[in-house]
């Protein structure tokens, strides 16, 4: 096995190991998680691993954004299964937050991307834009997360050290495009490094 296989493999697992982790804290009560932003998560994942995949396709680079995919999924049906068992129990509690219009800008930004790799089959220019308008689908769990504090900090860390992981993958790969498949663990470690900083009190109250 090269190393690039044995980085991506870790890659692989350290992401699934932060969504089960994730998932676990859910189910405890201790993170409240936005729905909306994972299921926008789950559009744009899925967006982001097929473009990923067509730009040089090798399976040590391209198993974290489809365990992405999976686990956005996972997220976004273990949240909203407890939210209509709260509901079946005539619980007013809210598990989610309600979709905001930037979550519909979200989505409008992830199919804008997969008409492009569509229409121009340019796969590297679309996964950028996937991205790269990601940000705007981590607004809501920012905010959340500095108002209340409602993420663990623990499963964003391992996300963290999964995308580096993959990053390694990358570079040490027999890929052709290293610059264009290395934006997308680059940009997804910063994205992920500011919820995992916000979930710490001490860090909040300076915003405060």
């Amino acid at each position: 096995m090269t190393l690039s296989a044995v980085l991506g493999l870790l890659a692989l697992l350290l992401h699934l190991a932060g969504y089960a982790w994730y998932a676990l804290g859910i189910l405890r009560g201790r993170t409240r998680p936005n729905a909306a932003s994972w299921f926008m998560w789950l559009i744009g994942a899925w967006v982001e691993y097929r473009t990923f995949d067509a730009i040089d396709s090798h399976w040590a680079t391209s198993a974290l954004p489809l365990a992405c995919f999976l686990g956005c999924c996972a997220i976004f049906a273990v949240t909203a299964a407890l939210q209509l068992a709260k509901r079946a129990a005539g619980s007013r509690e809210v598990v989610y937050h309600p979709a905001r219009g930037t979550d519909y800008l979200a989505v409008g930004f992830d199919l804008a991307a997969w008409a492009l790799y569509v229409l121009t089959g340019g796969a590297a220019w679309a996964n950028v834009l996937a991205v790269t308008t990601s940000v705007v689908s981590f607004i809501p769990i920012w905010r959340s997360t500095l108002r209340h504090g409602h993420e663990m900090p623990g499963p964003w860390f391992v996300w963290c050290a999964a995308y580096l992981a993959m990053l390694a993958a990358v570079l040490s790969g027999p890929g052709t495009q290293m610059l264009a498949q290395s934006f997308y663990p680059v940009y997804y470690f910063l994205l992920s490094a500011v919820v995992a900083m916000l979930s710490f009190s001490a860090v909040r109250a300076r915003f405060a």
